[in-house]
């Protein structure tokens, strides 16, 4: 049986228009094109975040002038890389990959990138792994929190980030319109449908928060802690 999730990135943006979308965003890193390339090696492609996706995270923390950064998830580094290209020369990113495989290549990519001095990569189950995180790091001192990993998880996710996030720190949660099928309310619907739609609810009704969803790719979470 094919793997089909990945034929829907966004129902916005397909075809021609993805296209066209991906050849007007600049890359924040030229070994961003390596590591799209190497992926097409792997039945999961469609994990990767888009280039646009990629320059999105990138301008965030830029604009930020984050310099501590969580990201969970991340598969081949696109994502990771965006973001440590944005880092200053003392900054931090931890990103947290469950697949040792993944997580080795994301070593390899940001070595080859040059920014591995930036990126500690740990290996591990998220919802096992951000209580070790929780004890090592104070409080609400991320800038920033990118999540990109098993959706049955999210309101683990959200409730470490709500704690480790800085008040007016930036979290974004990606897949956001669940493949595309984010309006799809019936029976037959895959769980992880339901799953997404509860949580994008919980966002927006959680008022800590100024939440949004972008439309990038399969949908961007965004949310900034009210300050204060």
């Amino acid at each position: 049986m094919n793997d089909t999730r990945g034929q829907i990135k966004s129902q916005l943006a397909t075809g021609q228009l993805r296209s066209y979308i991906d050849d007007n965003a600049k890359d924040p890193h030229p070994f961003l094109a390596t590591i799209r390339a190497r992926s097409m090696e792997h039945k999961w492609n469609f994990m990767l975040t888009t280039r646009d996706q990629a320059a999105f995270l990138y301008t965030q923390v830029l604009t930020m002038r984050a310099r501590k950064i969580l990201e969970l998830g991340s598969f081949y580094g696109h994502s990771t890389l965006a973001i440590a290209a944005a880092l200053p020369p003392d900054g931090k990113l931890i990103t947290v990959e469950h697949n040792p495989k993944f997580a080795a290549v994301t070593r390899i990519h940001m070595t080859e990138a040059g920014v591995g001095h930036l990126v500690d990569v740990v290996t591990g189950e998220a919802p096992v792994v951000l209580p070790d995180i929780e004890r090592t790091h104070a409080p609400q001192s991320f800038d920033m929190i990118f999540v990109d990993a098993d959706k049955r998880h999210f309101d683990i996710y959200w409730d470490a980030a709500m704690r480790l996030s800085r008040p007016g720190g930036l979290i974004i949660f990606d897949n956001a319109l669940a493949r595309g099928e984010i309006l799809d309310k019936s029976a037959d619907a895959a769980g992880h449908v339901a799953a997404v739609r509860n949580f994008n609810a919980r966002v927006l009704n959680d008022n800590r928060v100024f939440s949004y969803i972008a439309t990038l790719a399969d949908g961007m979470l965004v949310a900034i802690n009210y300050p204060g």
